[in-house]
Parts: C-alpha cells; sequence; structure tokens
C-alpha cells in the first residue's frame, strides 16, 4: 500500500510539472514546428517589381492577430545580360554568386479574419521592388522567423525578368565610334582646354598673353603713401634743440644748474669767515 501511494504521488508531481513547462515555454513550442511554403515559386516582373504569395502554418493560433516577421532574402543566383560583341543583342547568363548577400524584409503578417478570429495558419501576400537596389532577376532561397524563432525550412523563389544589359566584350579603343557612345564632351588635348605638349615644352620664351590670360592696365601705385615721408609737429619741434639735460629754471629764460645756488652760498659764507680772520689779527 505504501509502495503503491509513492508512486501515485511521484506521477502527481511529474504531472504538474509537465504542465508548468507547458505554460512556461508554450510559446516557443510552435516557433520551430511551424511550415512555411512559398506559393509562387517563379514570379515573373511586373513594373519593376514581383508580387509573391506564401502559406504560413504555425503549431497554435497566435494570441494576437498581427504577428510581426522577418522574410529573409539570400541571393544566389543573378541572371545577367551580357552584350558579348559591339551591336549584338544581350544573352542570358546564369552567373552563380560565392557569398550571397542577405537582405530582411520585416512584415506584420495577419493571422486573423474580419471577424477578429484568430487562426493558426494565413496566406500572405507582399511585393518586392527593384529600385531598392537590391532585389534583381534571378534566383533567392527564403527564410521566414517571428519572435520564437524561425518557422519551417527555407524555400527557393525565382523572380525573372530583364536586368540592365552589362557589356562583358573587349574594348576597342582604337575605334572612332568608341568616343560617340561614351563621353562626348571628349577633346583633342591641343584644343586649349588643358594643356598638353603645349605647356611641356620650354623652347618658347613669348610671354605674350593668350586669350584666356587676363592683360594688366594701368599703375597699382605704390604701397607707402607719400605723406608718410612729412614730419610731425612735434619733429619739427625736437628739430635743433641743444644738447644736455634740458633742465630750464622756472621763470628765467636761461639754463641755470640747479645745484648752482647751494654752491654760492657756501663760497660767500667762506668768504665772511675770511674778512673775519682778517679784522682779528688785526
Amino acid at each position: 500500500m505504501y509502495r503503491a501511494g509513492a508512486m501515485q504521488g511521484k506521477a502527481w508531481v511529474a504531472t504538474i510539472l509537465l504542465v508548468l513547462l507547458s505554460v512556461l515555454f508554450g510559446s516557443a513550442a510552435y516557433a520551430g514546428a511551424g511550415n512555411f511554403t512559398v506559393k509562387t515559386t517563379s514570379v515573373s516582373e511586373s513594373n519593376g517589381e514581383w508580387h509573391v504569395k506564401v502559406r504560413i502554418d504555425l503549431a497554435r493560433a497566435p494570441g494576437m492577430m498581427h504577428i510581426p516577421m522577418r522574410f529573409t532574402f539570400s541571393k544566389e543566383v543573378v541572371d545577367e545580360r551580357a552584350i558579348m560583341s559591339k551591336g549584338a543583342d544581350p544573352v542570358h547568363h546564369r552567373m552563380v554568386l560565392d557569398t550571397p548577400p542577405k537582405q530582411i524584409q520585416s512584415m506584420d503578417v495577419d493571422f486573423a479574419d474580419a471577424s477578429g478570429k484568430v487562426f493558426k495558419s494565413t496566406y500572405f501576400e507582399f511585393d518586392l521592388r527593384r529600385d531598392g537596389g537590391y532585389f534583381e532577376a534571378g534566383e533567392y532561397v527564403v527564410s521566414l522567423s517571428g519572435p520564437d524563432g524561425d518557422v519551417g525550412g527555407s524555400q527557393k523563389i525565382t523572380l525573372t525578368g530583364d536586368n540592365p544589359p552589362v557589356y562583358r566584350g573587349a574594348m576597342d579603343f582604337a575605334s572612332g565610334d568608341s568616343g560617340k557612345k561614351g563621353n562626348k564632351n571628349i577633346q583633342a588635348v591641343s584644343s586649349g582646354l588643358d594643356g598638353g605638349q603645349q605647356v611641356a615644352s620650354n623652347d618658347d620664351t613669348s610671354a605674350a598673353p593668350v586669350s584666356t590670360d587676363v592683360a594688366p592696365e594701368g599703375n597699382g601705385g605704390s604701397m607707402v603713401p607719400d605723406s608718410a615721408y612729412n614730419k610731425t609737429a612735434e619733429e619739427e619741434a625736437v628739430q635743433g634743440h641743444p644738447s644736455g639735460c634740458g633742465c630750464v629754471a622756472a621763470g628765467s629764460g636761461t639754463a641755470v644748474g640747479v645745484l648752482s645756488l647751494p654752491l654760492a652760498g657756501a663760497v660767500a659764507l667762506m668768504l665772511a669767515r675770511r674778512r673775519r680772520d682778517k679784522r682779528d689779527r688785526a
């Protein structure tokens, strides 16, 4: 009895764990288990675009009516229209790319009908335009992925149409008509638009201006004006001034040394003392 009850308890625990795992990882259960099918495996170009139809089957209906999904296109083969000789018609060549470039197209896929009921399968249609710079006539491998991972496997699709022609023949530079189909503004080197051999030659010493040169006219004048050589009033006043300290006594028009006044007083005092001494001796 005890062993049977223990086994029954373990069975209940395992069941509960499975339910929890299904609830937690339910979104991942249908991510990789779905199916992705391209209904138009070969699409013809119309007005610079290709109309593609696909079917998407999920493991169960999603929780929203619109699901953001990514279509990844890998360009493997390009239908090249090559011109092999001058004047010949383009020839289709199947050019296989060594490293297929990829382009991702993000779109919102509708899984509901007009009444709002959500289904696990849907038909989806979209356009691929040539003017984007990536899509052109060739063979591609497309895969689909949603918020929870990849959906189904990769599918192949072929976009048919006429790519711009590419010239693959030998370039004939000696032909006289080569310049007509290329740059029509090409002119001879000696036309005067560029130097060429005329400038490379140093024998010609003439400096006569050509029609495109600008000849000088008149005199531009001196860089230093004539008034710069005229003396100012201060310079005229300094001219002819006598050399020396330049000291002038206040109120006098003659130059007197500042130290002459105390020296004269000292001399007068000495003379007065000598006169007094003579009087005393007498």
